[in-house]
């Protein structure tokens, strides 16, 4: 038949019709069950179990708080709209870094792609500015990884002063903090060397510096001890107005570039195209000699070490071909309209469109061969809930607002967080700095389906079994429809079932095709699958969330409900497994971590009522030992509980698969019993 109605008292007929869409011969599969939208920590969710090879299935809290509230005027296909937690979002961007100004793989594929020379390539990104000269004066740098540091030392393999005592070649200065000032020790044998002679009360701002200048000789520099680096030039440790500690590098300007322009772009782009990368180059040590010459931002030293200003490595990142590039710039800047001289900032990548602020915004074409200039990253839950804690659970982000430049209109400037607790509306490179993405252009990525990963054991390890079945909003299950001791996939959404037989897929990365699908149920009854008659094969089944009614039948397939049975009530979440061993999968509810089984698929009382569990919890059952009868369990935030029979007690066994917002499944996959499953929505 095409259609058949299940009748159930006080519901009209044309509600639940349930419609068979199965093939002529349909094929068996799967059976365990969860739905999308997922639940909140802390709140409680539906969830089912299984029989000897594990059915049970998973229902979102956010629902379930609806129905126990106003159980009979819920649907619950129209569930969607709730929000619950969930383990995890996808998005997809462009670029790296903030956008403004020169795109350093951008100035490369102008350089190698059309051939432009460095300056056209400034002109196109420092739009309003134009060249000018600066002459090779000292600039001080704050060498951020000794911040804090309460000994810095130095030593050199020339002859050095420290204020006006001398220290000799081969010999180390020794600087411990003491209150406000710094005490010198000199040692024997550089940065391992033992004290020799002090110690001297040096001031607050003592000055390290060379006899002679050491040229081109590295062994004639300063070490800085404290991170193993040469450097050219001279130093000052300084304690500032707040008493923290800090090491200064003074170096003349020309000697300064050539430890960052190969700490910011690649020397080897100098020889690309035939030399024709060398523009690239130029470009990059106009820009930072620009950038730190305009640069005044502490009263202990103009600029620092790191991508808060920019990169400089000290001596051991030069190299001859970016060498070149600043001998053939020297002195080069850019200039404003009234002649100062111009923080040019400048990123990796922008992405395809710079971001404008200081600079006219612009398209940038030479950006199409960065490496970031597309990307895709998967971030967890936990971890958006932990960068906005007072969301909750996360739930959901979106986009509301972009700068209308370039692919999917642009860099995010408005974007909602939303939790279990409430929202947050923030910018976009807000989330880029706490969710450590590569830019602020992105986009989230809706997911289109469902990652399954199936351990097949009852411990924690990577997966032995992974697919990609059923969409991102469908309930999943594994049942064994086939009858061939293996489960499969199923999901479930809306009264619409599509299985596939086998767990294994030929392409784990790829959504895999259902073999059948039928349609049974409505949107507000929750899926089960068991082995109702006990011939090995598992049956679909349906649980009226509004009437605690059970609709049975004992093959993957749509029609009249075999076995009709009311056990349970609106807010009891049902469970599936032989709780007795006779090889027949039967009923039980689950509520606030109390189990009430049945023996059978009748009416009557529980012939088993356990405590095991709490409010929250999701409850999981299978045959954890391969005894042959079903043991109960809960899952939360990834962790497993589980005990080998219906009884309360310890868990039997305990470990940790899964992350907070995952969905567990039940199934037999591998191995003589039951073992541990996860689905995820995935884009």
């Amino acid at each position: 038949m095409l259609t058949s109605a299940v009748k159930a008292a006080s519901r009209p007929a044309e509600v639940i019709a349930v419609h068979h869409q199965s093939p002529s011969a349909p094929r068996h599969a799967p059976r365990h069950a969860r739905r999308p939208e997922r639940p909140s920590e802390g709140s409680s969710e539906r969830s089912g179990a299984r029989h000897r090879r594990g059915r049970w299935w998973h229902k979102p809290a956010a629902l379930l708080a609806v129905v126990a509230a106003a159980a009979g005027a819920v649907q619950l296909g129209h569930g969607e709209a709730a929000e619950a937690a969930t383990s995890q979002v996808t998005l997809t961007g462009h670029g790296f870094g903030h956008g403004r100004g020169l795109s350093q793989w951008g100035s490369y594929g102008y350089a190698v792609d059309k051939g432009w020379d460095s300056g056209r390539i400034l002109d196109h990104y420092y739009g309003g500015t134009k060249p000018g000269t600066v002459g090779d004066d000292e600039i001080s740098v704050r060498l951020m990884g000794v911040d804090g540091a309460q000994t810095i030392m130095l030593t050199s393999g020339a002859d050095f002063y420290v204020n006006d005592l001398f220290i000799g070649a081969g010999s180390g200065a020794r600087f411990t903090r003491q209150n406000g000032t710094w005490i010198l020790t000199t040692t024997l044998g550089g940065c391992k060397g033992t004290d020799s002679f002090g110690p001297w009360d040096m001031g607050a701002n003592p000055a390290v510096w060379l006899a002679n200048d050491a040229g081109e000789d590295r062994s004639k520099m300063f070490t800085v001890c404290n991170n193993g680096l040469q450097y050219r030039g001279n130093f000052r440790p300084a304690i500032d107005s707040t008493g923290g500690t800090h090491l200064v590098n003074f170096v003349r300007l020309e000697q300064y570039l050539r430890g960052v322009v190969p700490a910011e772009s690649p020397a080897a782009w100098g020889d690309a195209g035939g030399g024709a990368g060398m523009a690239a180059l130029e470009a990059q040590a106009v820009a930072a000699r620009s950038y730190s010459r305009a640069e005044n931002r502490y009263s202990y030293a103009q600029t620092c070490d790191t991508t808060a200003c920019q990169v400089y490595g000290g001596v051991a990142r030069e190299d001859r071909r970016t060498d070149t590039a600043i001998r053939n710039t020297a002195g080069v800047v850019r200039r404003d309209s009234k002649g100062g001289v111009v923080r040019t900032e400048f990123s990796a990548s922008t992405g395809g469109w710079t971001a404008g602020g200081a600079f006219p915004a612009v398209e940038d074409l030479g950006d199409s061969r960065s490496p970031h200039h597309d990307w895709k990253v998967v971030v967890d839950g936990p971890a958006i809930s932990r960068a906005w804690p007072q969301i909750g659970a996360f739930s959901s982000m979106q986009v509301t607002a972009r700068n209308g430049l370039g692919d999917d209109g642009g860099r995010a400037t408005k974007v909602v967080v939303t939790g279990s607790s409430g929202s947050v509306t923030t910018t976009g490179n807000d989330v880029r700095s706490k969710l450590g993405l590569k830019s602020d252009w992105f986009s989230v990525i809706t997911p289109s389906s469902q990652s399954w990963m199936l351990r097949g054991s009852t411990d924690g390890g990577e997966p032995a079994i992974t697919a990609r079945f059923g969409g991102p909003k469908d309930t999943t299950l594994a049942c064994d429809f086939a009858g061939d001791g293996r489960d499969g996939l199923t999901s479930y959404r809306n009264g619409v079932w599509t299985m596939r037989e086998s767990a294994s897929t030929p392409d784990p990365n790829a959504v895999t095709p259902a073999d059948a699908t039928i349609s049974y149920g409505a949107g507000w009854m929750l899926p089960v699958c068991g082995d109702w008659d006990g011939d090995g094969k598992d049956g679909v089944g349906v649980y009226d969330t509004r009437t605690g009614t059970w609709y049975l039948r004992n093959s993957f397939s749509a029609g009249d409900a075999e076995i009709k049975v009311q056990y349970g009530w609106s807010a009891a979440l049902p469970v599936v497994g032989d709780w007795d061993g006779d090889g027949k999968d039967s009923l039980g509810v689950y509520a606030g971590g109390t189990w009430m089984v049945r023996n059978s698929t009748t009416p009557g009382r529980p012939d088993t009522t356990v405590q095991y569990g709490w409010q929250g919890a999701t409850p999981v059952s299978g045959d954890w030992d391969g005894a042959g009868r079903s043991g109960i369990g809960v899952f939360s935030g990834g962790r497993w509980l589980l005990r080998d029979t219906v009884s309360p007690g310890d868990p039997d066994r305990a470990f940790d698969y899964g992350v907070p917002g995952d969905a567990p499944v039940v199934g037999r996959w591998t191995a003589g019993s039951d073992g541990a499953g996860i689905t995820r929505p995935t884009a």
